[in-house]
């Protein structure tokens, strides 16, 4: 086939076909109504009283990972940018189908590593391959995920329903993905263990799956943070015909980005627009907010009030810095 051989130094250098990759390092990872990936469809039963979440995400190399990045964590970060989405709803992971475009430069051990970070999160999270397409790249390395979760419909969770009054709440740290990829790209300069930790929030997501009870149960509307927490926001607010006020002295920031901050204040840019967050912002009537902080806690899991929900205004997101409503330039990362 048209991928089995490929351009390397000028020679031609053959290397495992299409087939003998999908059924050496995919079948392995297949559900078991996916006939071990032999057919061209699978079968995926839905309990009664169930519906079914579907979610899809695409990264592509020099857009959401770079080149040089390890296969196995940006086989993971594809699924977990997915999965982050799925949280998001009040959900919980089901299984995957996989669309991976690979480049001529590939060899088995290529594959080998991209299908051992499938399987170390497939493991992690309870997840199985159910199908999807391979197919000879033109250009770089392109990953396209659609997940599935099951879900009381009652339970899901969009990003229409915020109300004025309700709190703005987000779990974990955000900004740390986006600093790590100017430290990856040396475009800062951190010492090597606080570097580390930053490149690791940016090559592996870690999206806060015990917190789907929480939202489910508690949330009136909520999303993850892909493109940035400003524009995201604002995303949110639109699909709810609501404003809201952000303070940017509440936002949960790690260790390390609050000592970056403090030396340089213009990474404020990065951390409130970077994007690759992959945690989760929801909103809360007031009067749910222990309980949903208290569900939380009892995952040893938290949640951040960092805003407030204000009458509708055309969908407007507005960053108070100190007592001080001020707008920023750029609200969220884009792909084009």
């Amino acid at each position: 086939n048209d991928w089995g051989r490929a351009r390397d130094r000028g020679e031609w250098v053959t290397r495992s076909g299409e087939f003998d990759w999908i059924s050496t390092y995919l079948a392995p990872l297949a559900a078991k109504n996916s006939f071990g990936l032999r057919d061209d469809a699978a079968l995926l039963d839905v309990p009664d009283g169930q519906s079914l979440i579907v979610t899809q995400d695409a990264i592509a190399e020099s857009i959401h990972f770079l080149p040089d990045d390890p296969l196995d964590q940006v086989a993971q970060k594809a699924l977990r940018v997915n999965i982050s989405d799925i949280v998001a709803k009040g959900g919980r992971p089901h299984s995957y189908s996989l669309a991976l475009g690979i480049p001529d430069h590939w060899r088995d051990a290529d594959m080998a590593r991209f299908a051992e970070g499938l399987a170390a999160d497939n493991d992690y999270y309870g997840l199985s391959l159910t199908g999807g397409d391979t197919y000879r790249s033109p250009g770089q390395l392109t990953i396209a995920v659609t997940m599935f979760a099951m879900i009381d419909r009652r339970n899901y969770r969009s990003r229409i329903g915020a109300k004025q009054g309700d709190l703005i709440f987000v779990t974990g740290t955000i900004g740390n993905s986006a600093l790590g990829l100017k430290a990856v790209t040396g475009a800062l300069d951190v010492q090597s263990a606080d570097r580390e930790f930053l490149i690791n929030a940016y090559r592996r997501p870690d999206p806060p799956l015990a917190a789907a009870g929480a939202v489910s149960q508690f949330a009136s509307a909520s999303m993850d943070i892909s493109d940035g927490l400003i524009g995201d926001c604002r995303k949110l607010c639109s699909a709810s015909q609501v404003a809201a006020v952000v303070y940017r002295d509440k936002l949960p920031l790690s260790d390390v980005a609050n000592k970056l901050i403090a030396k340089d204040q213009s990474l404020w840019s990065s951390i409130l627009a970077g994007g690759d967050d992959y945690q989760v912002l929801c909103t809360v009537n007031p009067a749910d907010a222990d309980a949903f902080a208290q569900c939380l806690a009892e995952k040893n899991t938290e949640a951040t009030q960092i805003g407030t929900i204000k009458a509708a205004n055309n969908a407007g997101v507005a960053l108070d810095i100190d007592g001080v409503e001020v707008s920023i330039e750029q609200d969220s990362y884009t792909h084009f």
